[in-house]
């Protein structure tokens, strides 16, 4: 396994889990962001997911290697795994709801067709609605105050609110009420998803894949495109083409090594696979990140 430079958190620059027993962990984004000059430089989290509410300010972010501007007010939630890291305005105005991945499964126990909202960035801007901001701004005001009190009830309460902006969030998307059929074709995805992530260096087949799913490469294949849009083949080489500008973008290795690390024999091939599905060369887009990686 290679190694970048992007270090991995529990809470932001802490190694160990929060202290208290609440199942998730709240702050304003002040409360952390403050320390550290206001800049959350690019990491990641193994198992936890984030959701931020922005009410007020500037925020720039980074999210794997790409660098946008956030208009405020809106709700991110970063999955699992990811890197991403924030530059704030001074005294920005915003809230933090840190998750195990794992509580998923029990806030949308009855909502199953959510779950897989989870797994890519998302993103909920509030600008121009109104009513839909108000209604936010009321839930995490109630949020945090449950979360700072004792009442009796407190986490029953703390996680009935987190499911209602989980919900919010995942309805964002697009996400249909389909089940069925719909559903075990998108928990083969979710599967091959993530038999990728484990063995995406080894260019193993498309029939490996399907052979440890019980399918044939034809019906991965179309389940792959029915719920992606992409073949099954081309999501193995999205996985690819994620992790070279991931190396490219966050590693000291050279444009060779990492080709190597990807299981590509040849260096030149590698090169051509990063420049037909980036667009540049993988030494131009090391430069160009470079040149924008500080989040100013």
């Amino acid at each position: 396994m290679i190694e970048s430079r992007v270090p991995s958190y529990k809470l932001f620059g802490e190694t160990e889990l929060w202290p208290t027993p609440e199942p998730v962990h709240y702050e304003t984004i002040a409360e952390r962001s403050a320390l550290y000059d206001w800049e959350i430089a690019p990491h990641s989290h193994d198992s936890l997911i984030q959701i931020t509410f922005l009410e007020e300010g500037e925020v720039r972010m980074v999210f794997e290697t790409e660098v946008f501007e956030l208009l405020t007010p809106c709700l991110v939630m970063v999955p699992a795994r990811h890197i991403h890291g924030f530059r704030f305005s001074p005294g920005v105005v915003g809230h933090v709801l840190t998750l195990p991945q794992s509580l998923l499964g029990e806030l949308l126990a009855l909502s199953a067709d959510l779950r897989s909202a989870f797994d890519s960035l998302r993103y909920l801007p509030l600008a121009g609605d109104a009513e839909g901001y108000g209604r936010m701004r009321l839930r995490f005001e109630q949020f945090h105050r449950e979360y700072a009190g004792r009442a009796a009830g407190r986490i029953s309460m703390l996680m009935a609110i987190l499911a209602i902006v989980l919900i919010e969030l995942a309805r964002a998307g697009g996400i249909g009420t389909e089940r069925t059929a719909q559903d075990r074709i998108r928990h083969r995805v979710e599967r091959f998803t993530e038999l990728i992530e484990a063995h995406f260096r080894d260019w193993q087949p498309v029939g490996f894949y399907a052979g440890r799913l019980g399918v044939s490469a034809q019906q991965l294949n179309a389940s792959c495109r029915r719920e992606t849009g992409r073949s099954a083949q081309a999501m193995i080489h999205d996985r690819l083409h994620l992790e070279a500008r991931r190396l490219l973008a966050y590693s000291d290795l050279d444009v060779t090594g990492i080709g190597y690390a990807l299981g590509f024999r040849d260096p030149a091939y590698f090169s051509r696979f990063f420049l037909r599905r980036q667009g540049v060369p993988p030494s131009e887009f090391r430069r160009i990140h470079a040149g924008r990686q500080a989040l100013p």
